[in-house]
C-alpha cells in the first residue's frame, strides 16, 4: 500500500508542478480527435521525426512538462492525453484496456498521417507503448518505457491485493466510475506474454528509478524478453524518473532516437 501512496504524491506534485506550466491546456498547440467511444485531446509541438508521450494512470499531458521543451528542439512531439484522462473524455463501458489505448494511438497517428513512430511512455503510458509495439510492429520505431509492467504482478502481489481493496472501498464509496475504472485497469492488466515480448521488432530502452513501484526482477525481465532491448536504471530515483531525473531522461531520449 506504501507503493500506491507514494503514485498518489507524484500525481499530486505532477499537477502543482503544471500549474506554473501551459502543457496540456495550451489553446494554440491543442487539438481533438473525435472517435466514437472518446474524444482524444493532444498537443504538437517542434518538427522532425514523431515521438508520442504517453503518460500514466489518472495523468496528463503536464507529466511531462519538464520534458517537451527540450525534446521539442529535436522532434515533432505528439502529447496526448489518454481516453478518459486530462481533457480526453471516454464514453465506453467495457473494461478498459491498454490494447485499446494502443489503438487510440494508432488512430492518431493515422490522423496526422505518420506512418511510423516512436514513443516515450511512463507507466501506464509505457504498457502501452509495448502493446502498441506488439500489436502495430510496422508502424513502431523506436520505444522508452519508464516503470512499465507487462502483468499486474509487476508492482508485487502485496500491492495487487491493496489495489482491489481500494476498489472494493472506492465502489462502497459510490466513487464515480471513471476513477474505478483505472484502478481496476492496474489489476486486471496488462497480460503480454513472454513470447509477445520476444516477437517486439522495435528498439526499446527499459528505464525504471532504482526505488521504483515496479519490482526490479520485473523490469529486468521485460529487458530480457525484448531482443536487443537497453534497460538503465536511475539510482536514487523512484517510479517518477520523467520529474526526477527529467534532464537526464531527455538525454538518454535524445540519443537512444538518434542512435543509427
Amino acid at each position: 500500500m506504501k507503493k500506491i501512496i507514494g503514485l498518489v504524491i507524484f500525481c499530486i506534485c505532477i499537477v502543482s508542478f503544471a500549474q506554473n506550466h501551459h502543457f496540456g491546456k495550451n489553446s494554440t498547440a491543442g487539438k481533438v480527435l473525435h472517435l466514437n467511444d472518446a474524444d482524444i485531446y493532444y498537443e504538437v509541438y517542434g518538427k522532425g521525426e514523431p515521438l508520442f508521450l504517453l503518460h500514466g494512470n489518472g495523468g496528463s499531458i503536464d507529466a511531462f512538462a519538464k520534458e517537451i521543451p527540450e525534446l521539442s528542439k529535436h522532434f515533432r512531439i505528439i502529447a496526448m492525453d489518454t481516453r478518459g484522462q486530462g481533457k480526453s473524455t471516454d464514453t465506453s463501458k467495457e473494461p478498459l484496456t491498454y490494447r485499446e489505448f494502443a489503438d487510440d494511438v494508432k488512430l492518431l497517428a493515422d490522423e496526422l498521417k505518420l506512418n511510423k513512430i516512436n514513443i516515450l511512455g511512463w507507466s501506464d503510458g509505457g504498457n502501452t507503448a509495448l502493446e502498441f509495439a506488439i500489436k502495430y510492429p510496422d508502424r513502431t520505431n523506436r520505444i522508452i518505457t519508464s516503470g512499465a509492467n507487462v502483468f499486474p504482478a509487476g508492482v508485487g502481489e502485496n500491492e495487487v491485493e491493496a489495489m482491489k481493496r481500494d476498489v472494493a472501498e472506492k465502489i462502497a464509496r459510490q466513487k464515480p466510475q471513471s476513477e474505478i475504472r483505472l484502478t481496476q485497469l492496474m489489476i486486471d492488466e496488462p497480460k503480454i506474454t513472454k513470447q509477445q515480448l520476444n516477437c517486439i521488432k522495435a528498439k526499446v530502452l527499459v528505464v525504471a528509478g532504482e526505488n521504483d513501484l515496479i519490482l526490479r526482477s520485473h523490469t529486468e525481465y521485460i529487458a530480457k524478453e525484448i531482443p536487443d532491448s537497453r534497460l538503465k536504471i536511475y539510482k536514487g530515483a523512484s517510479h517518477g524518473v520523467p520529474i526526477e531525473r527529467a534532464e537526464e531522461l531527455t538525454k538518454d531520449v535524445i540519443e537512444f532516437i538518434k542512435k543509427q
